[in-house]
């Protein structure tokens, strides 16, 4: 499958690319390689391998422990400018 200039252009109008002219014909070039690639891929004998996949597994990862709790104001305070009655204090803006 070749891909062609026109394409690419298209594909640009699509995504609201600009791009100047010499441009489309290096990414019509970079393109065709993927694809070339792509079809080597799909060319492989895969048949004599085996899955992967152990279905007798369990949770591989470790627990989820809480090591330490912290209250909001224990984060929030030190980083605010003005703390008061457990929040945030900000300038009046609404009369």
């Amino acid at each position: 499958m070749a891909i062609t200039r026109q394409e690419i252009e298209h594909i640009a109008v699509l995504a609201r690319l600009e791009m100047s002219g010499e441009r489309f014909d290096h990414l019509a070039g970079d393109m065709q390689n993927i694809v070339g690639m792509v079809d080597k891929l799909q060319q492989l004998d895969l048949g004599d391998i085996t899955d992967v996949i152990n279905t007798e597994r369990k949770n591989a990862l470790r627990e989820d422990v809480v090591e330490q709790d912290y209250t909001p104001e224990e984060l929030i305070e030190p980083n605010a400018p003005d703390f008061q009655a457990g929040g945030v204090a900000v300038p009046r803006i609404v009369e």
